[in-house]
């Protein structure tokens, strides 16, 4: 075991005993007097005696000298371990003015991390209970609602899934599962209950204690930097698409979607290997940005860490010719910015100088040379810049994205070496420096959902519309494009209503880079920027996932604050309601919401355009003053808005029964298009002719009903209804009434 290894581990358990002592199990006097420091009449910190007791329990005596960070007098480790621990938590405790009891470091549960959000008014408080980090969570308002009983059965179970795994720590790998493990079990135990806010998990504490404690001993306890690491320019890697066939498209897609997460891992693993740190300083790795806090580095690692990111951009330069790159920077600071309040400052320099960073021009490659020799064969089919060898139809890479696409639907493991970012291979067996478990222990959260032929799927009826285009399908096989789209349809009376469509979704959290630097005010800590970059790259890799598992939703992209997904429009429509209120329930802050471009269109259009017409879409919603909104069918609107109109398709559908009992009722619903256009443009435009124009469509829309529908009052009520709604939303009306229209036209 590497020395750093050995600090980090006894850093990382080092209050495992606050999770012990909290099920009401006893302590021998012999651990509280080794232990617990001695008062005149009392034992003070006796936590500490029970990590030493956990570590027993757990099989981990070899880093019981972590639980001595209370004693006095400390020397080597176990000081520098104290001094980490002061630094991770002691000196960014809030004390609470709650009146506070001795017992109530049981019953109280955490804080949420979006709870100490805010810019103007403070939010309410709300809490976990005492629960796993995993699937759906439990939010309560109230605090103190956790018990001996409760930490008992989760404190058995965790020891229980300890020892199952045979950890010997002489591979990266079995630090990786203690994490995983740990992360589960200690996310929702508060740090620190008396005295201070139960804002800090466990899990967040003890991570920086253990990223502190090696950097410290790779440096010393003044001075620190913080390095990150960034994929550049996700989308025009995974949807670079010049090439003029699309054979493998959906497979590539879900490869490179997948190498994105695992390079950024990779990158980040070689980084502390190269620099001699430990797993536990990369502190954060999601959504393609990893970021890990090490000792102040000298001018040999700072070369170090130059030549990791020259290595990678010579591959990336085979790949795409730099089109992305990958971006490492790093910045010192001294130990103050440990204190309350002041870590948001480390943050906002590392964002400024990292986008300083991502604009520098990578001069030291060579992008180009001897291209033009290499494309005797052409160029690849499917990526259209990579030269091609003689007699193939994808360059090297596109096929080694081909053939992780195949595999990864049924995959186990993923394993790498951290020297070669191709290195990555899908199997159901760990053969590799480093194997990413996606099952037992998961080590890594890949959203990676996509819909797959079911047995009853081989004979559905749907298909043969688009059997020209496919051969035999099999169960097990993911779905095409085209697949996808012609799920949407609805058979009814032996005919099928729908449109073959696509909705693609590309989302993102609004403001996100603004909450971080400004948002947490005095609570801006290292541990809790953790703690809530945890919990937001949660809703999207876990959530999120569990509600698209059985849907026609193929996952491209999610992860950190980002989202990209293509489905049946239908679904996408749906899942992106379901985003906007599940967040919202997710955070209960008013803060915290996205943004999102949805763009319908046919499963034919290649996929880098749906990419680019979705950003395009994206960049129109956050354009509304305040953001929060979306685009789709060519209109902007609120978010609030979308749910208010989404609800809307239900009256279209009621009014529709009886409009077509008449010859003009389906024509009168297209006439609303117009309606929506004069509205709009009478708002647009003042102008006298604009008004002269266009104030008329109330008129024209009351003659319309009082000559098609005069003898019926109940659904001329129902119909003066829809032109308050054309008032007041205008084009945005479109939402229910396109999603209606296309569920009643058939499908020829």
């Amino acid at each position: 075991m590497k020395q750093v290894d050995k600090i980090a581990l006894a850093a990382f358990l080092h209050d495992i005993g606050k999770f012990r002592q909290r099920t009401g199990r006893s302590i021998s006097d012999e651990d509280l007097h080794l232990f617990a420091p001695s008062h005149k009449t009392y034992y003070s910190h006796i936590h500490a005696a029970h990590t030493a007791k956990a570590l027993e329990e757990m099989g981990f005596e070899d880093f019981i000298f972590g639980a001595m960070h209370h004693l006095n007098n400390l020397e080597g480790d176990e000081r520098i371990i104290q001094i980490a621990d002061r630094y991770a938590s002691s000196l960014d405790r809030r004390e609470s003015n709650d009146e506070l009891k001795r017992d109530n470091f049981i019953t109280s549960a955490i804080e949420t991390p979006f709870s100490y959000i805010y810019f103007d008014i403070p939010q309410k408080k709300y809490y976990y209970p005492l629960q796993k980090f995993k699937g759906k969570l439990e939010i309560t308002d109230k605090k103190d609602v956790n018990s001996k009983e409760i930490y008992e059965k989760l404190y058995e179970e965790f020891l229980e899934e300890i020892k199952s795994y045979k950890f010997d720590f002489s591979k990266m790998e079995d630090i990786l599962v203690l994490k995983s493990i740990f992360e589960k079990y200690t996310t929702f135990i508060p740090s620190s209950t008396y005295k201070t806010y139960p804002d800090v998990s466990l899990y967040d504490h003890s991570l920086a204690t253990a990223a502190i404690s090696v950097a410290i001993k790779r440096g010393n306890e003044e001075e620190f930097s913080l390095i990150q690491g960034d994929f550049s320019a996700i989308q025009k890697f995974i949807f670079s698409k010049l090439g003029e066939s699309n054979k493998y498209i959906a497979k590539i897609l879900r490869a490179k979607s997948l190498f994105v997460n695992i390079v950024t891992d990779l990158v980040a693993l070689r980084v502390v290997k190269e620099l001699d740190l430990s797993v536990f300083n990369i502190v954060m790795s999601a959504g393609g940005k990893f970021t890990i806090l090490a000792h102040k580095l000298d001018k040999e690692d700072k070369e170090k860490l130059q030549n990791i990111k020259n290595s990678i951009n010579e591959e990336f330069k085979k790949i795409n010719f730099l089109q992305t790159r990958f971006v490492i920077k790093d910045i010192s600071f001294d130990k103050s910015s440990f204190k309350l309040g002041k870590f948001s400052e480390v943050y906002k320099r590392v964002a400024s100088e990292f986008e300083e960073e991502k604009l520098q021009f990578e001069s030291s490659i060579n992008v180009f040379d001897g291209y033009i020799q290499e494309c005797k064969n052409g160029v690849c089919k499917s990526c259209g810049i990579v030269p091609l060898k003689e007699n193939e139809e994808l360059c090297e890479y596109c096929a080694k994205f081909k053939e992780l696409g195949e595999k990864l639907v049924k995959a186990k493991y993923i394993n790498f070496n951290l020297d070669d970012i191709f290195s990555i291979e899908i199997s159901n067996k760990k053969d590799k420096e480093i194997s990413l478990s996606l099952n037992s222990h998961p080590l890594k959260r890949v959203a990676n959902e996509v819909p797959k032929f079911k047995e009853e799927d081989l004979y559905n009826e749907k298909y043969k519309f688009i059997s020209d285009r496919f051969e035999e399908v099999k169960a097990g096989q993911v779905k095409s494009f085209y697949h996808i789209a012609m799920d949407g349809l609805i058979k009814k009376d032996d005919k099928f209503y729908g449109r073959g469509y696509l909705g693609v979704l590309k989302a993102d959290i609004d403001n996100l880079g603004k909450i971080f630097i400004y948002g947490m005010r005095e609570e801006a800590t290292f541990s809790r920027i953790l703690y809530l970059s945890r919990m937001i790259d949660y809703f999207f890799t876990n959530y999120l996932m569990d509600f698209i598992r059985d849907k026609n939703v193929y996952t491209l992209f999610a992860g950190g604050d980002d989202l990209f997904l293509i489905g049946h429009y239908e679904d996408i429509v749906k899942t992106y309601e379901w985003v906007v209120n599940e967040f919202k329930e997710y955070t209960k802050n008013k803060e915290f919401h996205l943004s999102s471009g949805i763009f319908i269109t046919r499963p034919s259009i290649p996929v880098n355009l749906m990419a680019e017409f979705s950003e395009e879409y994206l960049d129109d919603a956050k354009s509304l003053d305040g953001k929060n909104g979306v685009k789709i069918f060519e209109v902007v609107m609120k978010n609030s808005e979308f749910e208010e109109l989404i609800k809307k398709r239900e009256f279209f559908e009621e009014v529709y029964e009886e409009l077509k009992e008449f010859s003009s009722g389906i024509t009168f619903l297209y006439r609303l298009y117009d309606f929506m256009e004069m509205r709009d443009k009478l708002y647009e435009d003042k102008s006298f002719e604009s008004i002269l124009q266009n104030s008329r469509w109330k008129y024209m829309f009351r003659y319309l009903v009082e000559k098609n529908f005069k003898d019926n009052e109940k659904l001329k009520e129902k119909l003066y209804l829809i032109a308050n709604d054309i008032e007041k939303y205008g084009s945005k009306l479109k939402l229910p009434l396109n999603m209606f229209l296309y569920s009643i036209r058939e499908r020829s």
